[in-house]
């Protein structure tokens, strides 16, 4: 793996339940190593079933030079998950979807069911499309920090090597850590 891998991290904007709107922004930035070299963003729906869909568009826009994939969790506006499966076939590029607490599942597919009666079954299938939630450790300029992981394409060893190489001071990956800091703006 090179020093300075070309990754592109997501995270979705801010957003609210119960407003006028029904969307929110997607938004994906391109580092070189932890340095920012581009940016992208578009409109998904609030627990929609397009984000998957948006998430390639906007990964093909970089298709050239991005190496690897990274998001913030498998969950974009709400519920609108993302079906990383789909995604690694659709691009042939490695993705790891980060999150810093491990995931209580049953509560997960509770929320679920309940929430969407009639279009569970899709949004449940994504769930398990991840794979498993695996664990890690991180070494940042402030310690060691437990961070949890599902990926495709690559492996746990490869996961390793490229966190080292993309978390400055958080166990965040900088594309992801961006990314979600520009979303609390818009």
């Amino acid at each position: 793996m090179k020093d300075f891998p070309i990754t592109i991290g997501f995270d979705d904007a801010k957003f609210k339940f119960f407003s006028e709107s029904h969307t929110t922004n997607l938004i994906g930035i391109v580092c070189q190593g932890t340095r920012m070299v581009n940016m992208v963003r578009k409109e998904i729906i609030i627990d929609g079933d397009d984000a998957t869909e948006v998430l390639i568009e906007l990964i093909k826009q970089n298709e050239k030079h991005v190496q690897f994939i990274l998001t913030d969790t498998i969950t974009f506006g709400g519920f609108n998950i993302i079906d990383l499966e789909e995604i690694y076939t659709a691009t042939n590029k490695p993705i790891i979807a980060v999150t810093e607490k491990e995931v209580d599942l049953d509560a997960v597919k509770k929320a679920i069911l309940k929430k969407f009666p009639q279009n569970n079954i899709v949004k449940l299938r994504k769930i398990v499309n991840a794979g498993n939630l695996y664990e890690t450790v991180i070494e940042t300029a402030g310690g060691l920090s437990k961070v949890f992981f599902h990926s495709k394409g690559i492996s746990y060893a490869d996961v390793n090597s490229l966190f080292q190489k993309v978390c400055i001071d958080s166990k965040i990956p900088e594309p992801v850590r961006l990314a979600h800091i520009i979303g609390k703006t818009l």
